[in-house]
């Protein structure tokens, strides 16, 4: 009886350790080795509240790499380069949804940049949006909110077609 309950205890340890964690462990907060790489990426403006300050369409090239759930993102175009934190709340499956944020003293206003890309994974694309908001403000007094949204789509240029770490 005590051979068959350690090989019954033997069994379930193998395969427990066979089975692939789904929720709720450290693995899920990595980014997805599918978005790693380069893209070409377009983005069409949908929507503004100031349309004359944004460009209608632009294209760039993104760079996408990263360690756990470090984000790194590189615009080959423009030569900017972000580091952004990927926790699990934001990642569902290939979904990804971040913030990036940056502060500036421009002309003695305080100038809050805040850009939150939601992008899907689908194979060697990627779809979603890109929307910016850019609040001008002195002594903590909001003068100007300034918002964009747009639709962008990036395909893969190279990189690794792994949808999974």
């Amino acid at each position: 009886m005590k051979k068959l309950f350690l090989i019954f205890l033997v069994l379930l340890f193998i395969t427990s350790a066979k089975a692939e964690v789904i929720r709720g462990s450290v693995s899920e907060t990595k980014v997805p080795k599918g978005f790693y790489g380069s893209w070409h990426v377009t983005s069409k403006m949908i929507e503004s509240n100031n349309a004359s300050m944004f460009n209608p369409l632009s294209v760039d090239i993104w760079g996408l790499s990263g360690v756990g759930n470090i984000l790194i993102l590189t615009n080959e175009m423009t030569g900017a380069v972000s580091e952004i934190e990927v926790n699990e709340k934001n990642i569902q499956g290939l979904k990804l949804k971040f913030t990036r944020i940056k502060q500036e003293k421009e002309n003695g206003f305080d100038v809050l940049y805040i850009e939150t890309p939601e992008i899907t994974l689908k194979g060697d694309i990627f779809e979603g949006f890109d929307t910016f908001v850019i609040e001008k403000s002195k002594n903590g007094i909001l003068l100007n909110k300034y918002v964009v949204k747009y639709k962008v789509i990036g395909q893969k240029i190279s990189g690794d077609s792994e949808r999974n770490e």
